[in-house]
């Protein structure tokens, strides 16, 4: 085998071990949200947010991105643990120029939720727990959660829309204040 073949294999099985142990971790793999689910998930947000919109699980970057580019007046931030997917997330906004969003290597259930006001959820049926009971601890200025496919277990979403795909997914928004 060649030395570069060598090198790209090591590489892959480094970037695959680092993904595993977040994902065995955290029960959550960083799923990319792509097709028509970004398009729903922007048009679930009513106006112009006042304060920030934060993806609680950013994976690699693929929606926080999308409503950067949506409000580039708004402060979007991003969390996530797992680390290459968070350093394409970094190097992505940077080449796109986005000086509105920012991405941190951090668990989103220590997230700072003052000033607030969209939360963006694709994170499985654990994950979305989380996101609820950190909630209820302190919903700090949060208006709206907007969740990708998993819905808030006992709360009513405020509006569902289910998308034309092959598994009809749901977009949830809920209001909080």
């Amino acid at each position: 085998m060649e030395i570069a073949a060598l090198v790209v294999l090591a590489v892959v099985l480094v970037v695959g071990a680092s993904i595993l142990w977040s994902t065995l971790r955290t029960g959550m793999p960083p799923m990319p949200s792509l097709g028509r689910a970004p398009k729903a998930m922007l048009e679930l947000v009513p106006e112009q947010p006042d304060g920030a919109i934060v993806d609680m699980g950013s994976g690699w970057g693929t929606l926080a991105i999308h409503f950067a580019r949506r409000f580039p007046r708004t402060r979007v931030v991003g969390y996530e643990v797992s680390f290459f997917p968070w350093l394409v997330s970094v190097l992505l906004a940077r080449l796109m120029r986005l000086d509105n969003l920012v991405f941190y290597r951090r668990d989103f259930r220590q997230a700072d939720l003052e000033g607030v006001e969209v939360l963006l959820c694709y994170l499985m049926p654990e994950g979305m727990q989380a996101v609820q009971q950190r909630l209820e601890r302190d919903p700090g200025s949060v208006r709206w959660v907007i969740s990708h496919c998993f819905a808030l277990r006992g709360r009513e979403p405020e509006t569902v829309s289910e998308l034309p795909d092959l598994y009809a997914t749901r977009v949830y928004r809920y209001r909080y204040q």
